[in-house]
């Protein structure tokens, strides 16, 4: 509800036949402009299309916490034998 002073935006109005027929096109418009769009049945409002608010931006710091196993020591030698020639290959 618009407070004292303030006003709401004016919605777009489209016929049921319209809406149906454009159906994607209407949707991109409310998400694109966030207004709504009142759907008419002859003339008279019947519905309205209108913006979900925008959820908060989560952070991608930390998203895959917990999602991660270790599977044995990480650190410790691996009891494979390395061996390294004298010519670097």
């Amino acid at each position: 509800m618009a407070n004292a002073g303030q006003t709401m935006p004016m919605a777009e109005a489209v016929s049921v036949a319209d809406a149906k027929a454009n159906f994607s096109s209407v949707l991109s418009r409310v998400e694109k402009r966030r207004l709504p769009v009142t759907i008419l049945r002859r003339g008279v409002p019947v519905a309205q299309i209108v913006p979900l608010a925008q959820p908060a931006r989560r952070s991608h710091y930390g998203y895959m916490k917990g999602t991660g196993r270790e599977l044995g020591d990480i650190v410790g030698p691996s009891g494979e034998e390395w061996t390294v020639s004298a010519d670097g290959q």
